[in-house]
């Protein structure tokens, strides 16, 4: 099986050290700058390297693994499924619900494989918890939240490019968090605001869920404080205790931490499987295209997270 990394910066690279340890891949790179790229295959041992989308199109490689600015997803996806290639693609699907529409109805009129490779729908800690959620009974309150200092450099301190700003890139994250612990929501309300990352989009964002079954989320994302203390990432309140995520507990590669489960005044330390999810999502997804089987994440629920993103920003008017 033959991958083709597009973008040898930034995440680029984490997803070529997790795919060191996949079995039964190859993998090429791409940069337009023709010393980054021979540079980039020689970091991580790649079988060759492209300078050119439309080589990597024409060339053999079964898989795109494509890291690119937002404003490129649906272009050079669209692209990529339309020349026989199967596609994986950063977080977020599109910047608009049409972009991201435009890219599952390519991949089901070719019948490629397509599947947005969100890291946080594999985190064990997420689906340990959703197991647990029962033992709450009813629950009332979700809280979410990343609070950090970033200044970005090159497009994403553009609007255009990013389609929003901090919440639909970074921000992503934590929507899929929470969503996949509320449920379905029938309302949203957020404040946002611009203050000192550089960006042009949004770069804090506020905002609360009514979730169908009747209870609460808050959502907090920042690019915008620096030197936040260490706090749960995630917690769960329901009418018989609590679900707080441990942020004591985390290790390099993984997000979330182990659980404390508190019901009926009895705590408990739930260990999770410290896994990696970006091990996890393209591992799953190569295995997908081997077997001719189902993607582990339906790109259905990638369009579900940037519907939310762009509801909040309908929201506090940053749309």
């Amino acid at each position: 099986m033959k991958i083709a990394v597009v973008g040898c910066d930034g995440f680029g690279k984490v997803h070529l050290r997790a795919m060191k340890n996949i079995s039964g891949i190859d993998y090429y790179v791409f940069s337009r700058n023709d010393e980054k790229a021979r540079e980039c295959a020689k970091e991580f041992n790649a079988k060759s390297y492209f300078t050119n989308y439309e080589d990597v199109i024409k060339s053999d490689v079964d898989i795109v693994d494509l890291l690119v600015s937002h404003d490129q997803h649906y272009p050079m996806g669209a692209m990529a499924m339309k020349a026989g290639k199967h596609l994986m693609l950063e977080k977020p699907i599109a910047r608009t619900i049409e972009e991201a529409m435009g890219l599952i109805n390519t991949a089901k009129e070719t019948k490629r494989k397509f599947m947005v490779l969100e890291q946080f729908y594999f985190e064990s800690s997420v689906r340990k918890a959703r197991e647990l959620l029962s033992r709450l009974g009813n629950l009332s309150l979700i809280i979410v939240r990343s609070t950090h200092l970033y200044q970005p450099k090159g497009w994403r301190r553009e609007k255009e490019k990013m389609g929003g700003g901090a919440l639909i890139d970074g921000g992503v994250h934590f929507i899929d968090t929470l969503l996949n612990l509320g449920g379905e929501y029938e309302s949203v309300k957020g404040i946002c605001g611009r203050y000192f990352s550089g960006i042009e989009g949004e770069d804090l964002s506020l905002a609360t869920f009514k979730f169908r079954k009747g209870h609460l989320g808050l959502l907090l994302y920042s690019w915008a404080t620096p030197n936040p203390p260490k706090v749960p990432a995630f917690e769960v309140y329901g009418e018989k205790g609590s679900l707080i995520e441990d942020p004591n507990t985390r290790v390099m590669g993984k997000p979330y931490g182990d659980l404390i489960l508190n019901v009926d005044g009895k705590k408990e330390r739930i260990e999770v499987e410290k896994v990696n999810p970006i091990e996890e999502e393209i591992r799953g997804f190569v295995n997908a295209v081997k077997n001719n089987t189902e993607v582990p994440m339906p790109p259905e629920i990638a369009l579900r997270d940037l519907r939310a993103a762009l509801d909040v920003y309908k929201s506090c008017g940053f749309s």
